[in-house]
């Protein structure tokens, strides 16, 4: 008996929608995003022409963990990727013709609150960062205020902060934060705000945050820090757990985390007395100031040339460069201060003597609506905060 073809045809599409499926992805850790694609039948050569023509839309070198993706099916056979690289951004790719076909999607902006205690040992950075999981939002907050802060010696337990930022969504489920809008710091030791208005940020006065430096050093003989890092992954402290040794014992100095290669300076003049291998400190230099005072520069890659035991070396020469020699999880610079043959906090004690001072530099101030809007939006700050009854150190509480 024969069917009419309309028959037929209605079959074969049905067919075809049943075999038809989508499946989410995800990439474990410690598995390549090429790996992942020959784990759901897709040949390796094939796998790796996607990689190819993925390259100039999206970094698959450093994906985040956890990050994922879907693969379309016709039967058992993968026709399409789906990948949600961004908010906003999705990348299709025809497996049969190898073609990348970038997608654009509504963006949804809502703003959420967040304000935050320090605790004994906390830093701003840390705080916004254990609890957002966002380090981008948090390095955000410091660099507005870095014109304005010592992040590293002006901190107190009990100082709080405050800000509101974008949240960005769209429709695969993807968000981030986005810009900070609004942020407030106040402390013991010093009070700071900040509005964002037409490409900058200004304070309740009008002032631009660029414009004011308060944390300018003045030449005082000693430099504020031995080189230029992009984070203190460790602070000074009697009980600290080794991340290698896995024992806890005392960290007497503080650990500045930067690039491989990167120039340290002597912090201040002196005589160098100690230039080579010290146990688990690695490659290390140490140089003695007047009053009693030595600092000392461990896990270096390599020495300045030239550098040698007797040596006088100036404020800011180069002594060696950044490694990660003797006991080192990563390229850092361990810096230590001795005073009479006593270990001292390395950050408090720069903090004494390098000082600062006050420059204004001519910028243009908000006034008229420009001002009362930033006035107006600081403003929520401190509506946010005073609906707190209770503001406990180490808590960071966030509203939509």
């Amino acid at each position: 008996m024969k069917r009419p073809l309309g028959v037929l045809l209605f079959l074969f599409l049905l067919v075809q929608g049943v075999w038809a499926r989508q499946i989410k992805v995800f990439i474990n850790r410690g598995e390549t995003f090429i790996d992942s694609l020959v784990a759901h039948d897709i040949s390796r050569k094939e796998a790796a022409m996607v990689a190819y023509a993925l390259k100039r839309y999206v970094n698959l070198n450093r994906l985040p963990e956890g990050f994922s993706y879907y693969i379309d099916y016709q039967g058992n056979i993968p026709v399409q990727l789906v990948i949600p690289y961004d908010v906003g951004k999705v990348y299709d790719v025809d497996l049969r013709r190898i073609d990348v076909n970038p997608k654009k999607l509504k963006v949804r902006i809502q703003e959420k609150s967040f304000y935050g205690v320090l605790g004994q040992g906390d830093s701003v950075f840390y705080s916004i960062y254990d609890q957002t999981g966002d380090p981008n939002l948090a390095y955000q907050f410091v660099s507005i205020f870095k014109y304005r802060i010592d992040f590293h010696t002006w901190t107190r337990p009990g100082d709080y902060y405050a800000f509101i930022c974008q949240y960005l969504t769209d429709d695969f489920g993807n968000a981030k934060y986005g810009r900070i809008l609004v942020a407030k710091y106040v402390g013991k030791k010093v009070k700071a705000d900040a509005v964002y208005y037409k490409g900058a940020y200004y304070d309740s006065k009008g002032y631009p945050l660029k414009g004011v430096f308060l944390a300018s050093p003045v030449d005082s003989g000693w430099l504020r820090a031995p080189l230029r890092y992009k984070r203190i992954s460790s602070r000074f402290t009697y009980h600290r757990l080794h991340p290698i040794l896995g024992i806890v014992r005392p960290h007497l100095g503080v650990d500045y985390a930067a690039p491989m290669g990167t120039p340290i300076k002597a912090v201040a003049d002196g005589v160098v007395i100690w230039k080579g291998w010290l146990g688990g400190y690695g490659r290390t230099v140490k140089i003695r100031h007047r009053g009693g005072i030595i600092t000392q520069y461990a896990h270096m890659s390599r020495y300045a040339k030239g550098l040698h035991v007797g040596q006088r070396v100036k404020e800011g020469q180069v002594i060696g460069y950044v490694g990660m020699s003797g006991l080192a999880t990563g390229p850092h610079l361990d810096f230590r201060i001795k005073v009479h043959g006593r270990f001292v906090n390395p950050l408090k004690f720069l903090a004494r003597h390098a000082h600062y001072r006050l420059i204004r530099v001519a910028r243009k101030r908000l006034r008229g609506r420009a001002l009362a809007y930033v006035r107006s939006q600081l403003s929520k700050l401190d509506v946010m905060l005073a609906s707190a009854k209770t503001l406990s150190s180490g808590t960071l509480k966030a509203s939509d």
